[in-house]
């Protein structure tokens, strides 16, 4: 048997957990830090700016390119944040307009109590919905109101 020497031994000790982690966190930033794709995938979002003739003027002036894809990259981020305040603008009026015209439970439960439980009934009995009439033996005509609402049964849908 031949043995390894001490400093071999101290090397392999040493340089051998050392290599093994800058490989697997090699590995591992290639894996979840995808930088590439993240800066082509800014460059591709914001292609109107980098076609601009002002980015072109001012690459003309600088006659520097660097320059001109730091600018071009502030022009795209700040395209990109303009996009997502614009969104998020419209979102918020998207959301402002539903809430306004939101389902009032409470006026449809007044509007389909003001047509009568005989009227209800009929129109359950007409349109073969079933378990009304167990909705309204247990709990009268609130529970027939309960039911028509979660069936999603509206007053305007009866008056017809």
């Amino acid at each position: 048997m031949s043995e390894t020497s001490a400093t071999v031994a101290a090397l392999n000790d040493f340089l051998f957990p050392v290599l093994l982690f800058v490989v697997i966190f090699w590995f591992l930033c290639e894996i979840f830090l995808d930088v590439e794709t993240q800066s082509s995938l800014r460059v591709s979002q914001a292609p109107t700016v980098l076609d601009s003739p002002l980015m072109d003027e001012q690459f003309a002036l600088d006659g520097n390119s660097t320059n001109n894809n730091n600018t071009a990259h502030k022009a795209g981020d700040d395209l990109i944040l303009e996009n997502l305040l614009a969104n998020m603008a419209a979102t918020i009026d998207e959301h402002k307009t539903k809430k306004s015209e939101s389902f009032d439970v409470d006026t449809e439960r007044q509007n389909l109590k003001a047509l009568g439980a005989h009227k209800l009934r009929d129109f359950c009995r007409d349109s073969k919905i079933k378990g009304y009439a167990a909705a309204y033996n247990q709990r009268g005509l609130d529970g027939l109101l309960e039911f028509l609402l979660a069936q999603q049964i509206y007053a305007h849908q009866i008056g017809q």
